[in-house]
C-alpha cells in the first residue's frame, strides 16, 4: 500500500472527541477511502491506490481517462446537435 495522502477528521457532538483517519483517493473512481489494514487494492498498471470495489473489477480505468471520454462525448453531441 502506498502512503496515505489525505487526512479526515469527523467531529460529532454525540462523540466525546473528534475521530481522525488517514485517507487515500481511489485513482479509478475518485472516491475518498479511509486507510485501514486493507484499504482496497493497488493497480499495477497505473501504479496507484484503489478502493475495494475498483480493485475487485480487475481492470485499469483511471478517472482521468473517464473524464476525457465524457468530455469527448459531450463535444461530439454538441457538434451534432
Amino acid at each position: 500500500m502506498t502512503q496515505p495522502k489525505g487526512y479526515m477528521v469527523i467531529v460529532d457532538p454525540a462523540m466525546p472527541a473528534p475521530v481522525e483517519f488517514d485517507t487515500i483517493t481511489c485513482a479509478h473512481c475518485n472516491r475518498v477511502v479511509r486507510v485501514k489494514k486493507d484499504p482496497g487494492g493497488f493497480c499495477r498498471v497505473c501504479m496507484r491506490a484503489l478502493c475495494g470495489p475498483c480493485a475487485d473489477l480487475g481492470k485499469c480505468t483511471p478517472f482521468e481517462k473517464k473524464l476525457e471520454a465524457w468530455e469527448a462525448r459531450d463535444r461530439f453531441l454538441r457538434s451534432v446537435g
